[in-house]
């Protein structure tokens, strides 16, 4: 099992680098509205939202009234929080919150039954609420350069999943044999085990 362990950490830190692990290729053709106030005169037609580096501290309101909405890109902002509402975006299907200051997640995004890309990375969350497997159309997680050491014990119910980005935290060799084993159709992208005790 060990010598399998190494072979298949080899595996993936050759090629993690040279993949591109959240590609947007379903939505490559659709004009992002990136402007909020554009999208708010625009809403009922906005399916593509952007606003990375807009200095955003808190989630606008104002895009949880956009229900046909299914991508969205808030990275690189302060966002501290999300709202409970968040489950109003029925039909989302991808959701960038990377870069932010999120320290918790709602378990109401859990209702966001359409949801096929979570990246979460670069928030100081250090725990993910159980109840995952409500996204059961999700492909893709990204938790990078977070805390999350330790997904939900539901995590193995969401059949459709194919990535997970869990480098930048700390895992020891059997936390990362344990999570090997839980997911084994899943794509693990881990940093080198470390030598720590939890």
């Amino acid at each position: 099992m060990k010598k399998g362990f190494f072979i298949f950490f080899s595996l993936i830190t050759y090629s993690v680098f040279s993949q591109k692990l959240y590609s947007d290729s379903a939505y490559k053709n659709v004009t992002p509205h990136v402007n909020l106030s554009d999208a708010i005169l625009d809403t009922g037609n906005v399916l593509k939202l952007i606003l990375k580096k807009k200095k955003l501290t808190s989630f606008p309101r104002e895009i949880l009234k956009m229900n046909e909405l299914e991508y969205l890109d808030l990275s690189k902002n302060k966002i501290d929080s999300i709202p409970t509402e968040i489950r109003n975006l029925k039909n989302l299907r991808v959701l960038i919150l990377s870069k932010n200051k999120i320290t918790k997640i709602p378990p109401e995004l859990y209702e966001l039954k359409n949801l096929k890309v979570l990246n979460l990375s670069s928030n100081n969350i250090s725990a993910l609420p159980q109840g995952i497997k409500g996204l059961s159309k999700l492909e893709e997680l990204n938790l990078w350069n977070t805390g999350v050491d330790n997904l939900p014990s539901d995590i193995d119910e969401v059949k459709t999943l194919k990535v997970i980005d869990m480098r930048g935290i700390l895992l020891n060799f059997e936390m990362q044999e344990e999570l090997l084993d839980l997911l084994p159709n899943v794509k693990l992208y881990l940093s080198a085990p470390c030598n720590c005790t939890f």
